[in-house]
């Protein structure tokens, strides 16, 4: 027998009440947001000037996008209509990038991504995006935004000839394009020349010094090159590659035949160049372990500081285990005292001394070459970390003669300026504390942030 439940009424406002329970609750769109915007490599601001004429913007978004809902929700606008341009993807198609050539000088474009679902899922872009830029006056460029990342962005690359006339392509990584035809760089008054180690990865270092200049505000004014010495198998076609002597100053072994330090000689003849740099007032010149030495000897040997003299110069040798020597002393650590070694024949064999040095530091002399290691702005840059260090030198007599460990090394060469020629040098030392042979950790470290002020400022 079926019983009757309730009233007709009850069971009208149940149904009601269920109904409204299973229907769903309405849902807010899944958002896309932008992560970012850069230009030519670097960041770019709403309302940026003096933007090259031939340049290309990236759109970072947190999701794919939908390619078709993108086109419709962009529109590039001028006051004389709309320019041409391209668009590409990349990153699974989070970043658009829009490709601009032959925009006209002098004038304002305006990028807008107007709200709406753009997400390759529906996902919704909640805020138009405006992006207005000024394009540079008269075909010169006098400044740009900075490229911070070793990507093909910053990768550059110069021809340099060789005696016989041969060319050969030296790349390098800067924020700035240094070689830009019709640019007069009306902020960059430093310029920073970082050298790799062993390992020649240039990319690494030029990211390593990247941190301290943005932290310490000095990337809109400071030009930051991280010169790449590459061995065969890196190299492509024309390139130039060096030995392991690319260190030393030797000549590249490609096909053009330059001297490692004639490489950056041209680069700093470019710099020099007094209508593309106008305000470029000090060069430091840098390197790690490998590049330490590197940057010791080329401080030494190089002509171009002499033919130079507007621009000031310092030389940071930061965690070399190889230093020059002038003259046969070296520091006995038992006895604390330099005395002249036996049994070593090597031990003065460029570059721990004078002995067959390359064609370049031949051609400066030896009197000279010493004499700049007294009167040149050396600062030998040391970390004091105990962590292992597989790959210091301890097989060759010449360089276990110059210490025990990488950082007694750099001691030794400070304490021989001291002791022959006290008060006569303008060379200082200065201590990483826990740090080691770790070239990331070195130029990181608040000393060199405080190393930077008291060069730059």
């Amino acid at each position: 027998m079926i019983k009757r439940i309730g009233n007709p009424l009850y069971l009208i406002l149940l149904l009601l009440v269920l109904c409204g329970c299973g229907g769903g609750e309405d849902t807010t769109p899944e958002e896309i947001t932008l992560l970012g915007i850069n230009a030519n490599g670097g960041s770019i601001s709403n309302g940026a000037t003096n933007i090259p004429i031939d340049t290309q913007v990236e759109f970072v978004f947190s999701a794919t996008l939908n390619t078709s809902s993108f086109m419709a929700a962009l529109t590039v606008t001028t006051s004389s209509g709309t320019p041409d341009f391209s668009v590409s993807y990349s990153n699974a198609s989070s970043k658009a990038i829009l490709s601009f050539e032959d925009l006209d000088y002098e004038t304002q474009y305006e990028i807008k991504i107007k709200a709406a679902a753009i997400g390759s899922n529906g996902q919704v872009l909640s805020q138009d995006i405006v992006l207005a830029f000024t394009t540079m006056e008269d075909g010169v460029v006098r400044e740009m935004p900075a490229c911070t990342s070793a990507s093909q962005d910053c990768y550059r690359t110069v021809s340099l000839q060789d005696a016989s006339q041969n060319s050969g392509n030296f790349r390098f990584y800067a924020n700035y394009p240094i070689y830009l035809e019709n640019a007069q760089w009306e902020k960059l008054k430093y310029a920073i020349i970082v050298v790799h180690g062993a390992n020649r990865d240039a990319d690494n270092y030029f990211n390593f010094l990247v941190n301290p200049l943005n932290s310490e505000g000095l990337m809109e004014n400071t030009i930051l090159i991280s010169p790449e010495f590459k061995d065969n198998s890196t190299a492509s076609n024309n390139d130039l590659y060096w030995n392991s002597d690319w260190r030393e100053g030797q000549k590249s072994t490609s096909n053009t035949k330059i001297s490692s330090f004639e490489a950056i000689d041209a680069i700093l003849t470019r710099l020099s160049d007094r209508e593309a740099f106008p305000v470029l007032e000090k060069v430091i010149v840098t390197g790690h372990s490998s590049g330490g030495l590197f940057t010791q000897v080329y401080g030494l040997a190089n002509q171009a500081e002499s033919q130079i003299s507007h621009l000031s110069f310092d030389y940071v040798v930061t965690n070399s285990q190889y230093f020059y020597y002038p003259d046969e002393k070296r520091y006995d650590e038992q006895n604390n005292q330099f005395y002249t070694p036996s049994g070593c024949a090597s031990y003065n064999q460029w570059p721990l001394g004078y002995t067959n040095p390359p064609a370049y530091v031949s051609a400066q002399g030896e009197t000279q070459m010493d004499a700049n290691l007294l009167s040149r702005n050396f600062t030998y840059f040391l970390g004091n970390g105990s962590q292992a260090d597989p790959a210091l030198n301890t097989n060759d007599c010449g360089a276990i003669l110059l210490g025990s460990s990488r950082f007694k090394r750099g001691e030794h060469i400070y304490a021989w300026l001291e002791s022959e020629y006290s008060s006569q040098h303008n060379s200082t030392k200065v201590v990483v504390d826990g740090i080691g042979h770790d070239g990331q950790g070195m130029y990181q470290s608040n000393d060199f942030k405080t190393l930077l002020g008291d060069i730059l400022n």
